[in-house]
């Protein structure tokens, strides 16, 4: 049975400077998905690439495998619809990713090479900028994501995108780079955000045109 109060112990050790972002990120996910029932868990954080804008996953938890994972960018030129999902609604609820109208164009690049039939993400914002997503999965078979579930990653993720934030910008400036213009005039904030094994470094970057 998942404990209701370890996310938040998770939280307030990473505000405390009790455990790093890694070991955070690592524990986080694997608590998500035992909290929200799912496959996998992702913590993804919007980016500014060479070629545009992608979601990049920060850690997934594999609970098939019990073990973290690894898992492609989501780019967002070819995914425009699941991004102004994310910016209209702040969730996507797709039980048929494969078919649902936000997430279907993700089949051949995500979610059939990696096996996902179900999503269920929610976005994370730090004062009206949108930094990234919460993300559940479910592989192998559907699931039919119930408003238990919804509200419970909603509120989980408005817990724990500021602790996330806060740990983020405690080392490194990281005021806003760059912009992703989607097919609505919302625009998303993005941080170019190089990632090697032990260390997140931020960069500021000119702004796209």
């Amino acid at each position: 049975m998942p404990d209701p109060l370890a996310l938040q112990t998770l939280c307030g050790q990473l505000d405390r400077g009790e455990i790093h972002r890694g070991e955070f990120l690592d524990q986080f996910t694997r608590e998500l998905a035992l909290d929200i029932g799912c496959s996998r868990a992702a913590v993804r954080l919007l980016v500014n690439t060479g070629s545009g804008a992608v979601l990049r996953c920060l850690a997934i938890f594999d609970a098939g495998r019990d073990a973290m994972a690894q898992a492609p960018d989501l780019a967002a030129g070819p995914a425009d619809a699941y991004f102004d999902a994310l910016l209209s609604d702040g969730c996507v609820v797709a039980s048929d990713a494969r078919s649902h109208p936000a997430t279907s164009m993700l089949g051949p690049s995500y979610l059939e090479p990696q096996e996902v039939h179900s999503l269920l993400d929610v976005s994370f914002s730090v004062n009206g900028v949108l930094y990234g997503t919460f993300s559940c999965e479910q592989t192998g078979t559907a699931a039919a994501w119930t408003p238990h579930q919804l509200k419970r990653l909603r509120e989980i993720g408005s817990r724990a995108s500021l602790t996330l934030m806060h740990a983020i910008t405690s080392e490194i400036d990281t005021a806003p780079g760059a912009l992703w213009q989607s097919s609505t005039p919302n625009r998303l904030m993005t941080m170019p955000m190089p990632l090697d094994a032990d260390a997140l470094v931020y960069r500021v970057s000119p702004e796209r045109s």
